[in-house]
């Protein structure tokens, strides 16, 4: 019996996300990935029991790097505004990232074909992603600086506010590249409006 290991497993993924990428997912098969790897049907499927599963890792692995700079977020400290407007730039770069992006391409180019790429996705990203900013959000109503009855509902017109206008761009390449300065361009105006209906106290009047 061959003895998986992690290297063997990180290198499935990689040639498998190369596949992906290039071909679609549709027009991969475990067949074709096994001869890439260079070994055989089996060794593959005793790492991965399905495309499906593979295609997960793959969406993990993508977006690793980028996601722990994403929650690697700073302590609760400070006003809500720049807590808030580090969370959406931090986010805006998450989003607009290449390998983020490819993958949402490759999703969306693929999803009606095989729906389960749309579940897997969203389990593995945005559902993640909107599960931060809701804690986020929560925690400061729980301080008294936002007054929010749903937190999760609120993170999606967070996340939407914060992505206006430029998510499109980029899904359809418009445009590839934002400095620092126009993400936080971007951010800022969706942080005050964001606040003009969450803000604590603001209802009241």
């Amino acid at each position: 019996m061959r003895v998986k290991t992690e290297k063997k497993r990180n290198e499935i993924i990689e040639i498998a996300g190369n596949l992906f990428r290039t071909q679609g997912y549709g027009a991969v098969s475990m067949a074709t990935i096994a001869a890439e790897v260079g070994g055989s049907k089996g060794t593959l499927y005793g790492y991965f029991a399905s495309k499906e599963e593979l295609f997960a890792a793959f969406v993990v692995s993508a977006g690793k790097q980028r996601w722990e700079e994403f929650i690697a977020f700073p302590d609760k400290k400070g006003q809500i505004e720049a807590r808030l407007q580090t969370l959406g730039r931090k986010y805006l770069r998450f989003l607009l990232s290449h390998e983020i992006m490819s993958v949402n391409r490759l999703v969306i180019a693929e999803a009606v074909r095989f729906p389960e790429l749309g579940r897997i996705f969203y389990d593995n990203g945005p559902r993640s992603v909107i599960g931060i900013i809701a804690t986020t959000l929560e925690d400061a109503t729980n301080a008294g600086e936002l007054d929010i009855a749903d937190p999760v509902s609120a993170a999606w017109h967070f996340k939407a506010l914060c992505e206006a206008r430029v998510f499109e761009q980029y899904l359809w390449g418009i445009r590839n590249k934002m400095t620092d300065q126009e993400i936080s361009e971007n951010v800022t105006p969706a942080c005050r409006i964001f606040l003009e209906s969450f803000r604590a106290g603001k209802k009241s009047g």
